[in-house]
């Protein structure tokens, strides 16, 4: 049975132990991704950063919670196994304080904090695989403000993805808490499509996706 590993919701990245950078994703996505995954009879692997309880497990799947993006790329990599299949729905933060205080940081203070940038996950689990010479599908979204196509494309060559998910978070009545979602699919072999879905439907979508890609890839999973 094939392996997929889906990551989904916000990380945190603490300043002080009451103060973080996040994002407002949700985890909708990567829940209806994961959820779709189990119905279609895929062993799951669900990694889920802090989300409302009902969007941080999946029923039938192999649920692990975490904080940091730094917790999420160590997560992934230990489920990392030949012939699986990894998509990044989740939303990690680009960046993270460069120190933690201990304590609470005070009003009264004036404190400025140095930022450092968090591993790309999908670029370093590309080079785990290239080192153990594995061959996996890898799957990301790409949630982008402008130069949207543009921005999607690098990172499909960059990260050397089968598939790039490019998610308008801007369009009205969908993106970050909505139950709806616009994404444009960009595919390695250059096609492209639009979908407009509920995020469950897309969940189901996204798995059809990955299905027919496993039929020249690797032995599709048994029903």
């Amino acid at each position: 049975m094939t392996k997929i590993i889906v990551t989904s919701g916000p990380t945190r990245e603490f300043f002080d132990p009451v103060r973080f950078l996040s994002n407002p994703s949700t985890g909708k996505m990567g829940h209806a991704i994961a959820t779709a995954a189990v119905n279609a009879d895929f062993n799951v692997v669900y990694i889920c950063g802090p989300v409302e309880e009902k969007y941080a497990t999946v029923s039938g799947a192999k649920n692990i919670g975490i904080v940091s993006a730094l917790d999420m790329l160590a997560a992934v990599r230990s489920e990392l196994t030949e012939a699986a299949v990894l998509v990044m729905a989740a939303a990690p933060s680009d960046f993270r304080p460069a120190t933690r205080l201990p304590e609470k940081a005070k009003k009264s203070e004036s404190i400025q904090w140095d930022m450092v940038p968090n591993p790309d996950i999908l670029k370093t689990v590309g080079e785990d695989l290239a080192n153990r010479q594995w061959n996996m599908l890898l799957y990301g979204f790409a949630a982008e403000t402008h130069s949207q196509l543009e921005n999607a494309k690098i990172k499909l060559s960059v990260k050397k993805l089968n598939a790039i998910f490019l998610n308008n978070v801007l369009a009205p009545g969908s993106g970050f808490g909505s139950d709806f979602n616009e994404l444009v699919v960009l595919r390695k072999d250059g096609s492209s499509e639009t979908w407009k879905d509920t995020k469950q439907r897309l969940g189901e979508k996204i798995i059809d996706e990955i299905r027919g890609a496993l039929g020249t890839h690797f032995s599709s999973p048994s029903r």
